[in-house]
């Protein structure tokens, strides 16, 4: 049952990386937060629907016992939508499921898990194969920046592959790997976790329902921060904007009624200074400082936390199940976040591309037949 939990999770997560590819916006420094604020709205929104339809016996202790694991979730996917506004999705998925080895190694030293010499083998595969692609991929930018021009590169270097951005992934697969090390000790047997008034039929439920109303209150905070930030942004603006106008007003007082080119002129800026005063979202965008939070805007988003949340409710299961075998598994999420980056964002794989993604994907089915043989 874990195999299938962890292949569902596999999927939904990778559809999420998509869209919150192409709901991150560069120019918008707020992209990111925005993203986890409507993550946490709807995984919010789960938590309470499963605490309605089901007979969990809910304890709020659960939420503070949960935190370590909580924070290190939230914390590495907010590092992640940073990173997303300037690295390719190629770029930065594989990057990022690394985590998934970091994990597998903190699980066996440390908890004392074991695995056969099949699950093994098919753990080695799954970590060379992400692994590889991380390096394909950079080597594969490098060709890509060495024919741009050189104005080209230099705006590459900062947005692509600069070293904050270029870091995020990184830090994303260490904060990631400790709190999947974390839930494996959380979910990994009953009787030892940490968890309280909870059975064998409701913990994985209690632990997902203990992050998805971390990730709401994280979401309520973030929402109330956009609005304040919205208001002052926006007052700003205006104030700005009014002043310019009667400076261009009384500029005009002083234009001849026959200089036809100096009152095009005062005219023209007039027009650009009233449209700040309006405080019209193009004028926002293009100062590359912050975009007024409309739901309009947050489609991608919306759609990525829906996967999200749905790859996270079977995602306890898979970890309770077989979480040092199944955590690099699930990290293999970004050979369909690839895969569906090539489709709809007109990127191409290359042979030695193909060879890794087989690699993964032969990891994932030799997983399987190991699952098949225990039970």
């Amino acid at each position: 049952m874990w195999f299938i939990c962890a292949l569902i999770t596999t999927l939904a997560w990778g559809a999420a990386d998509l869209f919150y590819k192409k709901g991150a916006d560069e120019k918008d420094r707020y992209s990111h937060l925005k993203t986890s604020m409507i993550v946490g709205f709807i995984m919010g929104g789960h938590a309470i629907a499963t605490l309605l339809l089901n007979d969990i016996g809910y304890d709020p202790k659960n939420l503070l016992i949960y935190l370590p694991v909580s924070a290190m979730y939230i914390l590495s996917m907010t590092v992640g939508y940073f990173g997303l506004r300037y690295l390719e999705l190629s770029i930065s998925s594989p990057i990022q499921n690394s985590s998934g080895a970091i994990t597998c190694i903190l699980c066996l030293v440390l908890l004392g898990q074991t695995m056969d010499w099949l699950s093994a083998g098919a753990v080695v595969l799954i970590c060379a194969g992400v692994f590889a692609l991380g390096l394909l991929e950079r080597i594969k930018l490098k060709q890509d920046r060495a024919q741009l021009p050189e104005a080209d590169k230099m705006a590459d270097e900062k947005y692509r592959i600069g070293i904050v951005a270029f870091l995020m992934p990184i830090l994303y697969a260490i904060v990631d790997s400790l709190g999947t090390f974390f839930d494996a000790f959380y979910l990994d047997d009953i009787d030892a976790t940490p968890l309280v008034n909870v059975t064998e039929e409701t913990f994985e439920d209690v632990a997902n329902i203990s992050y998805e109303f971390t990730f709401l209150i994280c979401g309520v905070i973030i929402f109330i921060f956009l609005m304040i930030k919205q208001a002052a942004e926006m007052k700003k603006r205006k104030d700005n904007g009014t002043t310019k106008e009667n400076a261009a007003m009384n500029t005009l007082k002083g234009i001849d009624d026959e200089d036809d080119e100096a009152l095009m002129k005062a005219l023209a800026d007039l027009d650009g200074k009233t449209t700040v005063a309006s405080g019209k979202d193009e004028t926002v965008a293009a100062a590359g400082e912050f975009i007024p939070l409309r739901l309009s805007d947050q489609v991608s988003r919306i759609l990525a936390a829906v996967f999200e949340t749905a790859g996270q409710a079977t995602y306890v299961y898979a970890m309770s199940g077989n979480g040092v075998v199944a955590a690099p598994m699930i990290a293999s999420y970004s050979i369909i976040s690839l895969i569906l980056s090539r489709i709809f964002l007109k990127e191409k794989l290359n042979a030695k591309q193909y060879i890794a993604v087989a690699v993964v994907i032969a990891g994932i089915a030799v997983l399987g037949i190991a699952e098949g043989l225990a039970e």
